[in-house]
């Protein structure tokens, strides 16, 4: 690292202090630049601005449409000396200089942020920036072995997983309460239908209104994960930061589902949990789970109910395949095994829901 850092340029100049910026490398050697140069914090924080609004510069169509904007904030930005009301052209040939090697540097910039973005990459750092230009966030790190639990005030807990961290305000906002996930983390959220909760976790953004769920959002992995306990939570994804609740292509998951998106394709997806579990504020102790010479269609339908997972059936065909056994709390997959088997038939997962496939029985 350099440390004849002066200017604005000389940041931007530096391919460290970008990443630093953009995707948290190299924190170590910042945070100790930091520390030794207590004087430079105005600086860097100017810096770090102009390196984050080049995001909104590349929301247009192209990078050749943006060189007036890039243009302009470069005149704005880095009003580096006053010039005299009356320049000597030789003084004038410096600055017009200066302004092409900022000018074509700040393209560089724009190309980096295109093409990093266009692969999806939405960073923690990029996401508490932005939204602590509204209100300011606590940061909490585990750097601990285990989890830890965090409570927020509106008391939704957050257990948050070792080597993750979490950003969030002291006090939300009126209409909606929000959070910066980077990493693991499990939520059990306080319902509050006038007020949603929102998780942004690098490119995949969910929104609740009181459930439990599981994100796991790690910058360096190929995918990020939303697993859903009890209630209803959307998830969607972004190319880039927008805060402003952009929910029209949201997936809706149930409990028991999961939303996985994949960075390389940039494609959002809906399956089943790998191990779905009981849902124990949906078994009515009424409803028998021992069955003697019953339709397989009745205890399909107990099966759907104990787990929330839609099964997917010809109920003619299967009305007459009369059959007897016990539910237990097992896995969901080897009752289904057990049953298929019974009945020749089969079973495959499709949109987080279970077809089964037979062709009944005579």
């Amino acid at each position: 690292m350099k440390h004849n850092y002066i200017k604005i340029q000389d940041f931007l100049n530096d391919d460290s202090f970008v990443k630093w910026i953009v995707f948290s490398e190299n924190q170590k050697e910042w945070q100790q630049f930091l520390l030794e140069n207590p004087d430079k914090k105005s600086i860097v924080k100017e810096a770090q601005k102009l390196i984050l609004e080049i995001n909104s510069i590349e929301n247009s169509k192209g990078i050749e449409l943006n060189r007036k904007l890039v243009f302009e904030k470069i005149i704005k930005g880095i009003n580096e000396e006053k010039y005299p009301e009356k320049p000597t052209i030789k003084f004038w040939k410096t600055i017009m200089v200066k302004y092409v090697a900022s000018f074509v540097l700040m393209l560089g910039l724009v190309y980096f942020f295109y093409e990093n973005q266009s692969k999806g990459k939405v960073t923690y750092k990029a996401l508490v920036a932005s939204i602590e230009d509204e209100n300011t966030l606590i940061e909490r790190v585990n750097n601990s072995k285990s989890s830890i639990k965090i409570k927020l005030e509106d008391s939704s807990i957050i257990t948050l997983e070792k080597g993750s961290k979490l950003s969030y305000p002291s006090h939300f906002a009126i209409n909606k309460r929000v959070v910066v996930l980077s990493g693991e983390a499990f939520f059990d959220i306080a319902k509050n239908p006038n007020k949603p909760f929102y998780v942004y976790a690098n490119e995949v953004v969910t929104k609740v209104l009181g459930t439990s769920f599981r994100i796991k959002a790690n910058e360096q992995d190929k995918k990020v994960i939303v697993k859903v306990s009890t209630g209803k939570v959307s998830v969607y994804n972004q190319r880039e930061i927008n805060l402003n609740d952009p929910e029209t292509n949201a997936l809706i998951l149930l409990p028991n589902q999961q939303a996985i998106y994949n960075r390389p394709t940039e494609g959002l997806s809906k399956h089943l949990v790998e191990i779905p579990m009981l849902l124990t504020e949906k078994i009515d102790k009424n409803v028998t789970t021992q069955f003697d010479e019953v339709s397989v269609n009745q205890i399909f339908e107990v099966i759907e109910k104990r787990y929330g997972i839609k099964l997917i059936f010809n109920e003619e065909l299967s009305s007459n395949c009369i059959i007897t056994t016990k539910l237990r709390d097992e896995s969901l997959y080897d009752q289904l095994d057990l049953i298929c088997s019974i009945i020749g038939g089969t079973y495959k997962e499709v949109d987080a829901q279970i077809i089964i496939e037979s062709k009944g029985c005579k």
